[in-house]
């Protein structure tokens, strides 16, 4: 047996949102940007994983610069999960490798 399912009801990746309202034209919103654009750079939130990729040393360095106020405190992303502004990290990165050169 064969069922047709109306293709508005399927979810797929980069689909747009459509409103539906009875007096007005359906106008296709866009669900979400994409994380890479320029525009997105700053408010974009990376966890601990992507920070030891961009700065390769131990879970501990990174407390301990955080402790140091070298590199910023993590945000809150829910009650267990915490992450850092991309934005922030990058310009810190910059500064400690800037401090390493002049050494």
């Amino acid at each position: 047996m064969f069922v047709s399912v109306p293709p508005y009801s399927v979810k797929q990746p980069g689909a747009c949102h459509v409103k539906k309202s009875p007096n007005a034209k359906s106008v296709p919103q866009p669900v979400a940007a994409p994380m890479d654009t320029p525009t997105m750079s700053h408010s974009r939130v990376i966890r601990m994983p992507d920070l030891l990729q961009m700065y390769p040393v131990g879970r501990t360095t990174i407390y301990e610069l955080i402790k140091m106020q070298k590199l910023p405190r993590p945000i809150a992303l829910s009650k267990r999960a915490r992450g850092w502004v991309l934005s922030e990290i990058e310009e810190c990165i910059a500064k400690l490798k800037a401090e390493a050169n002049n050494k």
